[in-house]
């Protein structure tokens, strides 16, 4: 096994969204394996910002960026579907190079062909991912399943700067702090029961049936309050359709959050309406955070949240039965704790050195 000691992450995108979290806990993880990484992202974009933070040298994408990994002994690892566009460039170049897989959209001939099939290994975050990624025509060989990850103790939370609380269940100090926040800035009513949703306002994350449920599961229970956090295109549509639901407030939609783990300690249950959805690495932080799960089946969702024990599945694009999930599990404590329980039990499965032994076993195999 050949041992390259620096990585050449790469991602451009504009926002800082799961996947470029889970590059930063990656390359964190590698950082105390003595391995050297460098951060190829947009100028003066949330990545580099949250890169230089966690002290990781940034540089821009580029064409110098080939030249560089050939000079500099590096691997290409990139970290969306655009990035592995560079895998034509790569290969002709005799560059290492990594793609990772971590929506689970249909993959089209010419991305199969032109990015995938010359990678010198693939990764997928599901089991639903690499399923397509086979029907795509890319050989099994190529794929590894390698789920995204979470901080699952003290010493993994010191790796990504985080103080060693920040990824564990809020004490009831700390809970009231977090609801008094988002109370004062949104005039949310801190005695209410909220319910929220960590994730960018796209199509795919199916925020209409998550409204339509809302809508259903407040006839039963008025004093239900959600809390919608993220950005994206379908912003504007969706709080047009909560004025027409007439579900204003009583539904809130936050915009970005700096401090997503804060709003996940704030609530009384996660919920994740997505009709697509590569694994979902935010219900591992609602898990780490000790909150109860409800979500729909779709995409890798079940390789983190097994039914009825660490989380409640429901099909997607179903909002009665959504709202019917949340309405019974907010009439069971017992359940919800158990659902905790389990949660905590499950997240150390899914560390920060997991992620980090099982890429290094596919970076150490390529020629």
């Amino acid at each position: 096994m050949k041992r390259r000691s620096t990585l050449f992450h790469v991602d451009g995108e504009r926002g800082l969204r799961g996947g470029e979290r889970q590059l930063l806990y990656l390359a964190a993880a590698l950082r105390v394996r003595d391995r050297r990484n460098v951060i190829y992202c947009r100028p003066s974009g949330s990545l580099e910002h949250e890169a230089r933070q966690q002290g990781f040298e940034t540089r821009t994408i580029s064409w110098e960026m080939l030249k560089d990994a050939r000079h500099e002994g590096a691997i290409l690892h990139a970290h969306t579907g655009r990035s592995a566009g560079w895998a034509i460039a790569a290969r002709a170049l005799r560059v290492p190079f990594v793609a990772h897989r971590r929506v689970d959209f249909p993959v089209n001939f010419v991305s199969a062909e032109l990015k995938y099939a010359r990678c010198g290994a693939v990764v997928a975050v599901s089991m639903a991912i690499s399923s397509i990624m086979v029907a795509a025509g890319i050989p099994p060989e190529k794929i590894s399943v390698i789920p995204d990850a979470v901080p699952s103790n003290p010493e993994e939370s010191s790796w990504v700067k985080a103080d060693a609380n920040l990824f564990a269940p809020a004490g009831a100090l700390e809970r009231r702090e977090a609801r008094a926040i988002l109370s004062r800035e949104f005039d949310i009513d801190p005695a209410m029961t909220w319910i929220g949703n960590l994730a960018a306002l796209v199509p795919h994350k199916d925020h209409r049936t998550l409204l339509a449920a809302a809508a259903i599961a407040l006839k039963q229970l008025p004093q239900l309050r959600f809390i919608i956090a993220g950005t994206g295109t379908e912003e504007i549509p969706l709080q047009a359709l909560r004025n027409q639901l007439g579900l204003g407030g009583k539904v809130y939609f936050l915009g970005h959050r700096p401090d997503p783990l804060s709003v996940l300690k704030s609530l009384d249950i996660y919920v994740q309406s997505s009709w697509g959805e590569g694994m979902g690495s935010v219900l591992l932080e609602a898990a780490t955070c000790g909150v109860p799960i409800v979500a729909t089946s779709a995409g890798g969702i079940p390789d983190v949240l097994i039914h009825d024990l660490n989380g409640l599945l429901v099909p997607p694009r179903n909002p009665e039965t959504l709202a019917r999930a949340l309405v019974e599990l907010l009439g069971d404590p017992a359940r919800q704790r158990r659902i905790v329980a389990e949660g905590l039990k499950a997240v150390a499965r899914f560390g920060l050195k997991r992620m980090a032994v099982e890429m290094e076993n596919i970076y150490d195999r390529l020629p």
